[in-house]
């Protein structure tokens, strides 16, 4: 069946339809705009156009390209399905797989070009905008190794006081460090990247392993 396309209400005034799907091809479109052409390469009026909007439309929307470009990054980084959708273990039972498969998923993900590309437009203007990053990083993916670490610790295998710590020095270890280097156009073999991951998951859960590693006396 062909797609219906929705229609306008009495007067011209879009439906409340219309407006999240404007909204929404706002957003995808100036995320490939900046992708393709960077911050300073970017306007509103490409966003504008490319999107088959108004200046008028995007601007009550963004008052400036300041205020879209920051939230496109924050709505791209907390998307579970971009740049490569988001895996997530479902088993939490083995400590090495889950961890491993965790690891890996930040990995693709981190190191995807289009996501390198996003991170090393933020870090340019992070400082001339604070903040405009700050959320690039909250993967739904932390919450479950917060969880995974929470399970091993209650029922022994692991001495871990404070979960949410560890979580985030695992994050760093496996994705944090790859996508620095990446954004700096250091981009290892696939095949070394791999064994330096598994060796950071086997360091890892030796030292979750290890009397006072979590510093529980």
């Amino acid at each position: 069946m062909p797609e219906t396309v929705p229609t306008r209400r009495a007067g011209g005034r879009p439906t409340a339809e219309q407006t999240a799907a404007l909204d929404a091809r706002i957003r995808q479109t100036a995320l490939q705009t900046f992708l393709e052409h960077g911050y300073e390469g970017t306007s509103m009026d490409a966003i504008a156009a490319a999107a088959g909007t108004t200046k008028a439309s995007l601007y009550a929307r963004y008052p400036s390209k300041d205020s879209l470009f920051a939230a496109v990054l924050q709505w791209a980084s907390k998307r579970e399905d971009w740049p490569i959708p988001d895996e997530l273990p479902g088993d939490l039972g083995d400590l090495e797989s889950a961890l491993t498969e965790i690891a890996l998923g930040a990995q693709r993900r981190a190191l995807h070009p289009e996501m390198v590309q996003l991170s090393r437009i933020a870090i340019a203007h992070r400082e001339q905008y604070p903040g405009i990053a700050d959320d690039a990083s909250a993967w739904r993916r932390r919450e479950v190794l917060i969880d995974l670490l929470q399970q091993h610790a209650a029922t022994g295998d692991i001495t871990v006081d404070d979960p949410e710590i560890w979580a985030e020095h695992f994050l760093a270890m496996v994705a944090g460090m790859p996508a620095r280097l990446a954004s700096f156009g250091v981009m290892r073999d696939p095949v070394e990247q791999r064994r330096r991951t598994l060796a950071a998951v086997e360091l890892f859960v030796r030292a979750l392993r290890t009397p006072l590693a979590g510093g529980a006396a």
